[in-house]
C-alpha cells in the first residue's frame, strides 16, 4: 500500500507513468517550438518566483551569461540595483522586463541574427562572441529536464548558444525549471545532469529525487 501511494504521488508530479503492476519513468517527447510571447503567459507567477531566487546567486563583480527563455528574461527585474556585475546575453526579452530604474550592472547584448519569435539572437556571430568571453556563472532556462536525459531543448539555436555559454563558464551552471518541465525530453541535448551545478525550481521534489540530484552534486533551491 505504501509503495502504491508513493507511485500515485510520483505520477501526479509527472515523474512516472503507472503501468500494470508498477511504473515507468515518464519521458514525454516535447514537440512544440518555443515562442516568447506564448511562453510568457504560461505559469508567470512560478517563473517570477524562480527568477527571484536565482538572482540571489549573483554576487558583486560576477560576470554571467543569461540564456534564452522567459524565466531567464526576468532575472534582472529582480536584481539588487546596487550590485555591480556584468551580464552577457542573447536574450532580448530582458529589455522588455528590466524596467527603467538605473542599476549598477552592465548589460551587454550579444549580436547575431535576431529571431522575433524567440526574442533572441543566434548564429555564427553570436557563437563567435561567446567564445571570447569568460564568465563565472551561467543562468539557463529549460524546455525539458530529466535525470536520465539531462537538459534538452527543441530549438537548434538555443542548444548551440547554451552549450557555448556552458563551455565558456568557469563556475556554476544554474538551471531554472518550473514544474511543467520535469519528465519532458526535447530533441537536442544542452547538458548532461552531471554538468549542472544548481537547479532552481518551484517543484516540490520527492525524497528519492533529491537523493538522486545530490548524488550528482546538483544543489536544489526551491522558490
Amino acid at each position: 500500500m505504501t509503495i502504491r501511494r508513493d507511485l500515485d504521488a510520483l505520477e501526479r508530479q509527472g515523474m512516472v507513468k503507472r503501468t500494470h503492476g508498477g511504473a515507468v519513468f515518464h519521458h514525454e517527447r516535447m514537440t512544440d517550438k518555443f515562442k516568447y510571447q506564448s511562453s510568457k503567459e504560461e505559469n508567470p507567477e512560478e517563473k517570477a518566483k524562480i527568477a527571484g531566487r536565482a538572482v540571489e546567486l549573483i554576487e558583486p563583480h560576477d560576470v554571467v551569461f543569461i540564456g534564452e527563455g522567459t524565466t531567464a528574461s526576468l532575472i534582472l527585474s529582480h536584481v539588487d540595483r546596487d550590485i555591480p556585475f556584468t551580464v552577457f546575453t542573447n536574450n532580448h526579452g530582458i529589455a522588455t522586463e528590466i524596467g527603467v530604474t538605473p542599476m549598477a550592472a552592465e548589460l551587454i547584448f550579444l549580436g547575431g541574427v535576431y529571431n522575433p519569435d524567440t526574442y533572441s539572437t543566434a548564429g555564427s556571430f553570436t557563437l563567435e562572441m561567446i567564445s571570447r568571453i569568460h564568465a563565472n556563472k551561467v543562468f539557463l532556462g529549460v524546455d525539458a529536464f530529466s535525470l536520465r536525459m539531462g537538459l534538452t531543448v527543441g530549438n537548434p539555436d538555443f542548444a548551440a548558444t547554451s552549450r557555448a555559454m556552458i563551455r565558456q563558464t568557469t563556475g556554476d551552471v544554474i538551471i531554472m525549471a518550473d514544474h511543467t518541465k520535469f519528465g519532458l525530453v526535447a530533441a537536442l541535448e544542452v547538458a548532461k545532469p552531471k554538468e549542472i551545478d544548481v537547479l532552481v525550481t518551484n517543484f516540490k521534489l520527492s525524497k528519492e529525487f533529491y537523493t538522486d540530484l545530490e548524488s550528482l552534486n546538483i544543489k536544489v533551491i526551491l522558490a
